[in-house]
Formats: structure tokens, sequence, C-alpha cells
């Protein structure tokens, strides 16, 4: 039996990479010789197993980013204790990677969803001194801490290109680097009837909607772009409403405070499938990206709506005007090329059902075995 460690986020947070890695292991649940191992950072240290996965919580107190150097050591100290013939660590997981002294017929593999120095440089744009300044510092640190991987790591895995050229810009060329992209569960996000999922999810049924989804990162994620643009739609039709799902309210107040905006909690990946069948736009307005798509901009694109993107984000599948729509500005003139777009019936559904049709080709299936069997 193949013993297999991977180091990620917590399984807990549906965000980006744990998703990623949860597809991973489903797709390697339906072979019978391997035995999983997930280690992530948290609050305390502990051992459980759930769904036939062992998870390791490490418990690594303080303040970013010395928590999660911290955490990094005491993945080194785990795995000199016990022996995996194959580890894949995760975005900047893979800096215990440094001080690590390899073990025979050992395999290591890690994968990027971004580069940190490049989503902090994307942070200079801001107003505030203090943020900028900050963000030089995260620049170094990100730097140093996702470096070690590139240089030591037996295989690499970039969740698109544009990440690879970023990595390749950072540390050189290197032999062994795969593109594997995030897999969109076809079987839950997928077209339903718009008036069924409204009603499912309490909505309007007489109201058209744009949809933002995201937990974190409000700024690096767009919203302030989400809600300008969505303003100057709401000028021209007070019949739309923006649903905000998963910001944190108390953070984001002052920016959502506006008559056409529905702030609504986290939704479990059983409902969630519903607001993206209920919603007309899907907004991803991000400053910086990894993944190509990311898993909302896949989701959307499964279930069905038009998925509007900045050209920042880099979603490097979405063409503009043939499956999506790619904006710089959002303001009143991409608003109305929104508008104009939902308005005419035939060209909206030609980039709708030719937005399904590229989403296939990222189908949930045999992931696991292209991530770390070979």
């Amino acid at each position: 039996m193949k013993k297999i460690c991977i180091i990620s986020a917590d399984p807990n947070f549906w965000g980006g990479v744990s998703l990623y890695t949860w597809n991973v292991i489903n797709s390697l649940k339906r072979l019978t010789d391997y035995e999983l191992l997930w280690i992530y950072r948290g609050d305390k240290t502990r051992i459980y197993k759930k769904n036939q996965v062992t998870f390791v919580e490490l418990g690594s107190s303080g303040q970013y980013p010395l928590n999660e150097i911290l955490f990094n050591f005491k993945v080194k100290k785990f795995l000199e204790k016990n022996h995996f013939d194959v580890i894949n660590s995760h975005a900047i997981w893979g800096f215990w990677m440094a001080f690590y002294k390899r073990k025979n017929k050992q395999e290591i593999i890690h994968t990027y969803h971004g580069s940190t120095y490049h989503f902090f440089k994307s942070h200079f744009k801001r107003q505030d001194l203090f943020k900028k300044l900050e963000s030089y510092l995260s620049m170094i640190l990100g730097f140093v801490m996702e470096k070690p991987p590139w240089k030591r790591a037996d295989k690499i895995i970039c969740v698109s290109e544009h990440v690879k050229r970023e990595l390749t810009g950072l540390y050189g060329g290197r032999k062994n680097i795969s593109i594997i992209s995030a897999s969109i569960d076809l079987k839950k996000f997928k077209l339903r009837n718009k008036n069924i999922s409204k009603k499912k999810v309490n909505l309007n049924k007489n109201r058209w909607y744009g949809l933002y989804v995201g937990r974190g990162g409000f700024w690096t994620k767009g919203l302030d772009r989400v809600v300008k643009i969505s303003e100057e739609i709401y000028k021209k039709d007070e019949n739309y409403r923006l649903l905000i799902v998963g910001a944190d309210k108390d953070k984001v107040k002052y920016l959502i405070n506006r008559k056409f905006a529905i702030s609504l909690p986290p939704q479990s990946r059983d409902v969630l499938p519903y607001y993206y069948n209920s919603s007309d736009i899907f907004f991803n307005l991000s400053r910086y990206e990894g993944g190509n798509p990311t898993f909302s901009t896949g989701e959307a694109m499964a279930s069905g709506c038009l998925v509007v993107c900045s050209k920042s984000s880099e979603q490097e599948i979405i063409e503009n005007g043939e499956n999506g729509l790619i904006l710089e500005n959002f303001d009143e003139k991409d608003a109305k090329k929104i508008i104009d777009l939902l308005k005419n019936k035939r060209k909206r559904e030609r980039i709708i059902k030719n937005s399904t049709k590229t989403i296939k080709n990222f189908l949930l299936k045999n992931r696991g075995e292209n991530t770390l069997v070979h």
C-alpha cells in the first residue's frame, strides 16, 4: 500500500486550495491501495479520521506570517518521524523542504495555486501607505517561502499557465512541470430552471441578479469593482440586485451598504448551486487569481451564468464575447455592455452555450491519479 501525505489548507474551509485538494482525494478514493493523510494548520494539535482520510491538525498560534513559518517547521518534524511514499504540499506550505532531508524512494510533489509574490504585488495599487509597506514585506517573504519547493520538489504542478510563467520568471526554468487546473463537479453544478432555483433560495422571481462569491480578501477579489459596476447597472434598471455571498459583512459594510446589494453568509456546497442557477451574471473582477478557471468561475459557467471577468483575473479559458465578457473599467460603458448583451437573447444564449461547453473539459475525473500517480 502506497502512503500519501498531503499538506494543504484547512479541509473544513471551502476555499479554492481546500476544494482542489478534496478533488484530488476524492479521485484517489476510487483506488484501494492508497493510504491518505492530510496535514493542515489549525488552532490545536490533533489527529482524527474521517471519510477514510486521516487528518493531522498542527496547532500554530500567532499572527501571519509567523504562524505559517512555525507550521512549516512542525510539518518538517512530523515528516521526519513518519514515512510516506509520496508527499504533496500546496501553496506556501512547502517551505519545510528548505530544511528537510528526503528519505529513500520518496517522491515530493508541490502544487502552486498562485504566486504569493505577485499576489502581494497587486496590492501596491491600494492607497493606504501602511498596506503598501505590509505588501512589500509580504512579497519578500512570499518569494523566500515559495522558492524551496521550486528547487527541491521532484514534480511541480501549477494550476494555470500564467502561474507557471510567474514562477519561472521568479525562480528560473526547471523540468517536470505540469498544468492541472481546477476541476468542476458537473453533477452538482449544472443547468437548472431559474424560477425553481429562485424559489429554493427565496429570491424574487421578478428580479434579475448579479452574483459575487468570496469569503476573504475582498480587495483582491475585486468586490469594490463589482459594487461599482452594479451601481451603474442599477441606475439603468432598478429591478437589478447584487447577491454577495460569503463576504464578512462587518468588514465590507461601508462598501456594500447600497439599495441593490444583498449580503448573504457563506452557503453550503449543497445550497450554493441554486444561487448560481438563480443569477443572470456572475462577477469575477479580481485583481489577482491563480486558477484557470477559479472554482467559482467554473461553477458559474457550468450553471449557465453569463460570466463577467476582469482582465487582471487572467481567466485564460474565457474568450471575450465568445464564452464570457472581459472588462477593464467597470464603469457606465461596461454596465451598458452587460445590459445590452442580456437583452440580446440570441447572443446571450450563444455565449452561455459556449461557456457550458468549455467547462466540460474540466470535469472532475482522474484528478488524483493525474496529480499523484504516474
